[in-house]
C-alpha cells in the first residue's frame, strides 16, 4: 500500500508522512512548506528567514514535492489585504495548491492519497478518476458545527463558496480522518456515516516538552488534587470558603495562554476572567504567546506587570514558556485539538481547558488539570482563582501531567495511523 499524503502549508501533515515512511507505506508527501533541507537551500536568503521555523523533515528527498507558490500567496495576502480580501487569497491559494496536486496523481505510484480540507477537491476527482482511495484530513470541527458556536468573519459569499468545497470534498471522501474524538462527534452530527469518519487524536514532542528539573511545591496535605481524596473538591466557591488554602503570597501564579489573540479562542472571555481574578488577587499574573488576532485589541491599555505578550516563538522557546508557568489556559469556544494542551502536559504544566477543546481527552479533573464550560467567563474565573489560592496543591500535579501526555506523543499517532490504513484501506486499493 502506498499513501500519498499533500498540504498546503504544513500542519501535522509531516507527522504523517513520516509516520507512514516508517511503516513503509509512503508514495509521497506534497507540500507547500519545504520540507528538506534540499529545498530550503534553493531559496533566496529573504525568503529562507520566512520559513526557518520549519524544521527540516527526516524524509527520502525523491519522495517530496512542493508547491511555493501557495505559502507566497498567503502570505502577501496577509501583509497587504484587509481580512476579507486576505481570506479570497486563502483560498486561491488552497485551490492553486489542490489542482497542482491533482495534476502530478496520473504520473504518481498511489494507492490512497490524504489531503487536507480546502484544499482537496480537484485531488479528489482526480483520485476517483484514478482509482485511487481518497481520505479527507480535517483539522477543524465539522463546518456546521464552527458556525453554530461561533459563526464567521470570513465575507458571506466567500464563507458560502467555502462551505461548498468542504461539502464535496466530504462526498467524495472515502474517509475522514480528524483529530479527537470532539471532532469526529460534529462529524456525525452532520449525518457523515460512522464508518467513514476516524478520530486520530495527535501528539507532542516528549524529548523537546519536558518539565523543568527543579522540584515542585510539595502539595498541602490538607488540600488534594485528587477527586477520589474526600479532601478535594472540584467546586471552587466551596474551596474558597474552606480556607485560604495553600498559596504563597510572596510567590505569585503565572497562566499562560499560548495561540493566535482570537475570539475563537476564547481570548476575550480570558481576559474577562482575568480581570476577575487580578482585582481579588494581586499574585495572579498572565503570560500571552502567540500571534495577534482579532481580540488583540483588548490587550491595549493593561497592567504592563500582570499582563505581558509576545508574539509567536519556536517550538524550544514555546517549551520554555510552558516551563516558567503555572497553569496553561485555553478557553476555546472551538478547538478541534489544541496542540498545546499535550505540550503543556508533556511539561508538568497543568491545564484549563474549555470543553471545546478535543485535546481535553487528556484532562482527567483535578488529577492534570480542569474543564469548563465553553463561553463562560464566570466559571473560568471561579477556577482561575481557585488556582491562585492553592498554588502548592496546582504545581503538585506535575507527575501525573506528565504521565497524562505519555499516550499522546508522535510515536503513537505514527501508529495510530499505520494500524488504521491497513485495517480501512486493503479492500479499496486491491480495486
Amino acid at each position: 500500500m502506498r499513501v500519498l499524503v499533500t498540504h498546503p502549508g504544513r500542519q501535522h501533515s509531516h507527522q504523517a508522512a513520516l509516520g507512514l515512511e516508517r511503516a513503509g507505506m509512503l508514495a509521497g508527501y506534497w507540500a507547500g512548506v519545504p520540507a528538506v533541507a534540499e529545498q530550503a537551500r534553493r531559496l533566496p536568503a529573504w525568503l529562507r528567514r520566512r520559513f526557518a521555523r520549519y524544521s527540516p523533515v527526516p524524509l527520502d528527498p525523491r519522495r517530496v514535492r512542493w508547491f511555493p507558490a501557495a505559502p507566497a500567496l498567503r502570505r502577501s495576502g496577509d501583509a497587504l489585504l484587509p481580512p476579507g480580501g486576505a481570506a479570497r487569497v486563502d483560498l486561491l491559494a488552497c485551490r492553486l495548491f489542490d489542482r497542482w496536486a491533482a495534476a502530478g496523481l496520473a504520473d504518481a505510484a498511489v494507492d490512497a492519497v490524504i489531503a487536507c480540507e480546502i484544499s482537496a477537491l480537484a485531488t479528489f476527482r482526480a483520485a476517483r478518476r484514478l482509482g485511487i482511495a481518497t481520505i479527507l484530513d480535517a483539522p477543524s470541527l465539522h463546518h456546521a458545527a464552527q458556525d453554530r458556536l461561533h459563526g464567521t468573519t470570513d465575507p458571506p459569499g466567500l464563507h458560502r463558496r467555502i462551505v461548498r468545497i468542504k461539502d464535496r470534498e466530504i462526498a467524495l471522501a472515502d474517509h475522514v480522518l480528524t483529530v479527537s474524538g470532539l471532532a469526529r462527534d460534529t462529524y456525525l452530527a452532520a449525518g457523515v456515516p460512522a464508518e467513514r469518519v476516524h478520530a486520530l487524536p495527535l501528539g507532542a514532542d516528549l524529548e523537546l516538552f519536558t518539565p523543568d528539573p527543579v522540584k515542585p511545591h510539595p502539595a498541602d496535605p490538607a488540600t488534594s488534587a485528587d477527586p477520589a481524596d474526600p479532601a478535594f473538591t472540584a467546586d471552587p466557591a466551596a474551596a474558597a470558603a474552606a480556607g485560604p488554602g495553600d498559596r504563597d503570597e510572596a510567590d505569585g501564579f503565572l497562566f499562560v495562554f499560548c495561540g493566535a489573540t482570537i475570539r475563537r479562542k476564547g481570548f476575550d472571555l480570558l481576559l474577562a476572567a482575568f480581570d476577575r481574578v487580578a482585582a481579588e488577587l494581586p499574585a495572579a499574573r498572565l503570560r500571552v504567546v502567540g500571534p495577534r488576532g482579532d481580540a488583540a485589541g483588548l490587550l491595549a491599555g493593561r497592567d504592563g506587570a500582570r499582563v505581558t505578550a509576545t508574539g509567536p516563538v519556536g517550538q524550544p522557546e514555546l517549551a520554555a514558556e510552558l516551563r516558567r508557568a503555572d497553569c496553561l489556559v485555553l478557553p476555546s469556544r472551538n478547538d478541534s485539538y489544541g496542540m498545546v494542551v499535550a505540550e503543556a502536559l508533556a511539561c508538568g504544566l497543568p491545564v484549563l481547558v474549555s470543553d471545546m477543546v478535543g485535546a481535553g481527552e487528556l484532562v482527567t479533573p483535578g488529577r492534570n488539570g480542569w474543564i469548563v464550560p465553553a463561553g463562560d467567563a464566570a466559571a473560568l474565573a471561579e477556577r482561575m482563582a481557585w488556582c491562585v489560592r492553592h498554588v502548592a496543591t496546582v504545581r503538585g500535579m506535575r507527575e501525573q501531567c506528565r504521565a497524562s501526555a505519555a499516550a499522546a506523543t508522535w510515536p503513537a499517532y505514527h501508529r495510530r495511523l499505520a494500524e488504521l490504513l491497513r485495517a480501512i484501506l486493503p479492500a479499496k486499493a486491491a480495486a
